[in-house]
């Protein structure tokens, strides 16, 4: 009889922490409403890019053969756990797999679907051109780094709505709809398929009730983002959770923010775009960004 791969308890795990450009703020990208992507990119949380290479290699090849519904997949089994981390942390279509299992001699995993294989196929098609047209709409290839970002962000906010129904990264990127976890799991995807550096972060407050945001580079530095508080609190009209440092985004004295493997997530002091807390609106024009803050002075910044 075979094993049960591991992988599914540490998925239950790893899970249950995620499930948990509009008017004058966008670009004018030029887009048209259509993918400008053929195949998606195979990427990794950016807290995990170190990882042994052989260890990358064998996550690909995983990633691959859940995309082409191929039933199984060879590698050493010792490298499970690093596995794991990789493949339900920053692979949103793990969740069309519903079991995977070693094989008898341990020579790698043997994989179960949830659908027959012209239906997954189709639900690898649908997600693949969802996230396609996203980048497209949001200006990718024809914007640098920091607007497509500051697009995605504002696109985010504006057409996505909370849903506790919908609890994973795949739906919410093709239903604009979902929770705290899958919010900014979509922010991170689509921010790496842009080959953006993002990590997934968990706000684990002294309650131990996780919220969920997103630490990723914009002008050169590392901040933390928070769409879904943007979504909920300003209706995305603001960018109150926008590039902020740690001292912005802990809600509380108590908060404490990890990465997904529970280390201790890095500490941001550059306080920059601070203004920002109290921005209600901008505009984008030309590459700068005018930001309306209430109460104080205008804050403008460039996004080349």
């Amino acid at each position: 009889m075979k094993k049960s791969i591991c992988l599914l308890m540490c998925a239950t795990v790893i899970c249950s922490m995620f499930t948990a450009c509009a008017s004058d703020k966008d670009a004018d990208t030029g887009k048209e409403d259509a993918s400008v992507i053929e195949d998606l990119q195979i990427t990794v949380d950016y807290h995990y890019s170190d990882m042994d290479e052989s260890v990358i290699r064998v996550y690909n090849k995983l990633c691959q053969a859940v995309m082409n519904y191929n039933s199984e997949v060879k590698f050493n089994t010792s490298m499970t756990d690093d596995l794991n981390q990789l493949f339900f942390t920053s692979f949103p279509l793990y969740s069309l797999v519903d079991g995977l299992e070693f094989l008898d001699d341990d020579s790698g995993v043997s994989i179960s679907y949830k659908n027959e294989q012209e239906e997954h196929l189709q639900k690898v098609e649908k997600f693949t051109n969802a996230v396609g047209t996203i980048m497209g709409e949001c200006g990718y290839g024809s914007v640098s780094d920091n607007e497509y970002l500051l697009n995605l962000y504002t696109y985010i906010t504006t057409n996505v709505t909370v849903d506790n129904s919908v609890t994973t990264v795949m739906d919410t990127i093709i239903d604009k709809k979902g929770v705290s976890a899958t919010i900014s799991g979509m922010f991170e995807y689509l921010l790496l398929q842009a080959g953006i550096s993002v990590s997934h972060i968990l706000n684990k407050n002294s309650d131990s009730i996780a919220t969920m945001l997103s630490m990723a580079e914009f002008n050169g530095s590392f901040y933390y983002f928070d769409p879904t508080s943007e979504l909920t609190q300003n209706s995305g009209e603001g960018l109150a959770y926008f590039a902020m440092d740690s001292s912005r985004a802990l809600s509380s004295e108590s908060d404490n923010f990890v990465f997904t493997d529970d280390t201790e997530a890095d500490e941001i002091t550059d306080d920059t775009y601070s203004s920002l807390i109290s921005c209600t609106s901008y505009t984008v024009k030309d590459s700068t960004v005018t930001a309306k803050c209430k109460g104080n002075a205008d804050f403008v910044f460039t996004l080349d």
